[in-house]
């Protein structure tokens, strides 16, 4: 299964085979703009956006239209991805009527979620409706919360923090990596504090069965349990 950057880089390379180098370069600038990128991601944009240089040579990237945005989001996933990255970067408010009808088209869950993460940030108080597997989420961005402010993500990071930061910190790196996209994949809803404990536990469980190590899932689980239930290891209070 491949995570969301796995996505985003295949995305960008795709773009340059293709010589659209204006998309690749759209996409790593709004990459570079989020608020946490893991080390190794950024590496490869940054090696990425020296390779669009590189073969683009003296051609000048333009930006892409409103009839360029408008297309690309009713058209493939990468497209879209592009699209939004676009948006993303300009004022929502000027693109409501074309964001409601994009939310609504059971659009690429990844560009989506991107999407109405910069509506909760430019806090957008028009009330939307995403189609997402099958289900009509109606919300408000305003009244949303991105996922670096819910408390369960905040919750849940600490846990895997203290859990494995320091005996194993490529383990807690991709996790953390893996926390992000669940909460950014389960916009417009939140993960509340209490959810926090489980949220953690799912991820690592997740992990475990993506780097081919679920074997050593029940004797972890029992380890995490156990100091869970002794309340001088509790996190927060």
């Amino acid at each position: 299964m491949k995570s969301y950057y796995d996505e985003i880089l295949e995305t960008i390379e795709n773009h340059i085979k293709n010589k659209e180098y204006d998309e690749a370069k759209s996409l790593i600038l709004s990459e570079l703009k989020m608020p946490y990128v893991p080390v190794e991601f950024e590496k490869k944009l940054e090696e990425l956006n020296k390779d669009i240089k590189s073969e683009s040579g003296n051609q000048v990237i333009r930006e892409l239209s409103e009839q360029d945005i408008e297309k690309y989001l009713f058209a493939d996933d990468e497209l879209q991805l592009v699209a939004v990255n676009k948006l993303n970067t300009l004022n929502l408010r000027n693109y409501l009527e074309l964001i409601s009808k994009y939310l609504a088209s059971k659009p690429n869950p990844s560009a989506a979620a991107l999407l109405i993460d910069s509506c909760i940030e430019q806090k957008i108080d028009e009330t939307l409706i995403y189609q997402k597997d099958e289900i009509d989420y109606e919300f408000t961005p305003v009244c949303c919360l991105r996922p670096f402010e819910s408390d369960g993500f905040n919750e849940a990071q600490s846990y895997l923090e203290e859990w494995f930061s320091n005996e194993d910190p490529s383990f807690y790196e991709f996790c953390l990596q893996q926390l992000i996209h669940e909460c950014f994949d389960y916009l417009p809803l939140s993960y509340e504090l209490e959810e926090g404990y489980e949220l953690a536990l799912m991820i690592t469980k997740f992990v475990l069965n993506l780097t081919n190590r679920s074997n050593e899932w029940d004797n972890l689980e029992k380890k995490l349990k156990f100091r869970q239930e002794t309340p001088k290891n509790h996190l927060l209070s």
